[in-house]
């Protein structure tokens, strides 16, 4: 056969390490068949990859890849992740945070989970719920066998199911609307868990399997007063040790109720917020997973055969939020000027480096409630003549809040904040940290809701009606304070309706509603991919964003 030349010997190593990337699940059709094609790889190799590719599992229009099952995982040592974000407490009833799910995750379980192909399964549930004619009673029937982690260290009942989910529901809760459609949480006996609704509620199943649906022991409140700095749970993972704005490290729980998992010994998790920061973190080694891999450096990273990447389109929405008690925000004049003198496809640009979608709607575009209308281009001067006719001939003062964490979301809120300048609008922009944005624009507590105009966003969903939730007149997580009744009514209908068809009319209504009302303007959909060394395995990659795969990943080392 001979000894193959340096240029071959390089692009088998090249197509070795993409076809190991497709198997595991790491990246899907579109990225493996960029990358071959810029490492100008053979028509042969490019079919093989493509028909590597060609056979995702399909839900909602997004794609996820299942691991490759044909290694076996070696157990130990210790994961280094570098977060985006410091989660600045871990109590996901008291702030609605990604960067609280991202820790919480490894060391909370609940009822039911959300499988790779965006699927609902059970999770502490033995199995999913047995569901009356009626729609409206929901029996769970618990999982045997799973304990708390010290210092509990008791058996799991249903009494605790009931305990966490009516402090979720509870008034204070900055999650409560999630369960605006539950009536009773009831245990009949240590096994049973009985949810009874006001009415049918479509989403309930797919919110059970929220950050805010975790399972936790009432004493753990009972000693600490709530969940903030402490995190007891029935996970993977057990919690050590959090040190704001430094670290959070979490240790393998031994009696976990997943045979062989987890595989690794411990996360050790530390913030890097910083874009170039992390990126050079996991070049060097520095860590060895990151989740948000920096949109701007994925084409570098996708070159580095000593890095892998996971992800794609998302199930994310970026948007401009107006606070509606605050003048002249609360004339839709001036919102509809705002709308018509932004340009989406240039602010969603230094977010995503190309690695997004505009939209107007509150779905990506593949997803099936998605609206799919034209992207409007900026009209400048309708927009003018829009603030003229709301009193503003000669401009505004305003703000802008936003995240200064995630660039993906303070780098437009720059571009908005200039493109603006061309009506007339000063709005100070305002980058602030993690705290004082939810407090100031996401709290639950409208007296607290302290913005005028925000760049900020929202993921994790999986079913229309989580998000449209957020403009439901009262809701917790409407930031706008909005209030439309026919939208409320529209909210009911889709959460009674049952037909995918009817589901997708009336979210599509909703959607319609809102480019008139404008409460938000939505500007893209971000991909999101979650970068790692090459030798870490066993990754996949959900479109929700959830990085609760590290329970089954392991180091090839």
């Amino acid at each position: 056969m001979g000894i193959p030349s340096p240029e071959k010997a390089r692009d088998l190593r090249h197509f070795d390490a993409l076809l190991d990337q497709v198997l595991q699940g790491r990246i899907g059709r579109r990225q493996v068949l960029a990358r071959a094609a810029a490492l100008g790889m053979s028509a042969a190799s490019l079919a093989t990859l493509s028909a590597a590719a060609g056979g995702p599992l399909e839900a909602g229009g997004l794609t996820a890849l299942p691991a490759r099952q044909d290694a076996t995982p070696k157990p130990g040592g210790i994961l280094k992740v570098g977060l985006q974000a410091d989660p600045s407490a871990l109590d996901p009833h008291r702030q609605t945070l990604t960067a609280i799910w991202h820790v919480i995750e490894h060391v909370y379980n609940r009822l039911l989970t959300i499988n790779p192909d965006l699927t609902v399964g059970p999770e502490l549930a033995a199995a999913m719920p047995e569901i009356s004619a009626d729609g409206l009673t929901y029996t769970f029937t618990l999982r045997q066998g799973v304990m708390f982690h010290p210092p509990v260290s008791r058996p799991l009942v249903a009494s605790d199911v009931v305990a966490s989910y009516e402090r979720w529901r509870a008034p204070e809760s900055a999650a409560a609307s999630d369960l605006a459609s539950v009536d009773t949480i009831t245990a009949p006996d240590d096994a049973t868990v009985v949810i009874t609704l006001k009415q049918p509620d479509a989403s309930i199943l797919p919110i059970l399997a929220t950050s805010s649906a975790i399972i936790f022991a009432p004493e753990t409140i009972e000693a600490n007063g709530d969940l903030s700095q402490v995190a007891v749970g029935t996970g993977p993972f057990r919690f050590v040790e959090y040190v704001p704005n430094t670290r959070v490290v979490l240790e393998k729980n031994p009696e976990y109720w997943e045979e062989g998992l987890p595989y690794l010994d411990g996360l050790e998790m530390t913030f890097v917020s910083e874009d170039t920061q992390r990126t050079n973190a996991i070049i060097t080694g520095e860590v060895d997973f990151v989740e948000y891999a920096p949109l701007r450096d994925i084409d570098q990273m996708e070159a580095d055969d000593a890095i892998a990447l996971a992800g794609d389109e998302n199930m994310n929405i970026r948007f401009i939020a107006f606070n509606l008690t605050k003048p002249p925000l609360d004339n839709p004049l001036v919102r509809q000027a705002i709308a018509a003198a932004i340009d989406r496809n240039t602010i969603h640009v230094p977010g995503t480096f190309g690695h997004g979608t505009p939209t107007v709607g509150l779905f990506p575009p593949t997803f099936w409630a998605a609206l799919n209308e034209e992207i409007p281009g900026p009209d400048v001067e309708r927009a003018k003549q829009l603030m003229a006719e709301a009193g503003f001939a000669d401009g505004l003062k305003t703000s802008i809040t936003s995240w200064s964490q995630y660039s993906f979301l303070s780098a437009p809120a720059l571009v908005v904040q200039e493109q603006l300048k061309q009506i007339g609008i000063d709005a100070e922009l305002n980058l602030v940290e993690t705290a004082t944005m939810i407090e100031v624009v996401h709290s639950a507590d409208p007296a607290l809701r302290t913005y005028e105009i925000a760049v900020t966003g929202t993921s994790g969903h999986i079913d229309p009606g989580e998000v449209a939730n957020n403009f439901k007149t009262g809701a917790s997580g409407n930031l706008a304070s909005y209030s439309n009744p026919r939208v409320d009514e529209l909210i009911d209908q889709g959460m009674a309706a049952t037909d995918v068809a009817e589901r997708t009319g009336i979210y599509q209504e909703i959607q319609r509603i809102l480019l008139q009302d404008l409460p938000w303007i939505n500007l893209f959909v971000a991909n999101q991919y979650e970068a790692m060394r090459s030798d870490v395995k066993g990754y996949v990659h959900v479109a929700t964003g959830t990085n609760v795969a590290l329970k089954q990943t392991w180091l090839d080392r």
